[in-house]
């Protein structure tokens, strides 16, 4: 089952503009050891991280955990 959609947080970040923006867009999977409450993993279905058209699943919470 897919979803589509918009999903936002707030999340405090100890790092600079230049260094989140190379995490997020580059190396994505290092997401959840950023913020492991939030997001639990990010696979990689298609294409090579990092570039422009990559197909990524994200496992995170929406909500409370439990």
């Amino acid at each position: 089952m897919s979803l589509f959609g918009k999903v936002e947080t707030d999340v405090e970040i100890k790092a600079s503009a230049e260094k989140f923006h190379e995490v997020f867009s580059c190396r994505p999977h290092h997401i959840s050891n950023v913020c492991p409450a939030k997001v639990q993993g990010v696979a990689l279905h298609e294409g090579e991280w990092g570039n422009e058209g990559a197909v990524v699943c994200w496992d995170y919470v929406h909500g409370k955990g439990t």
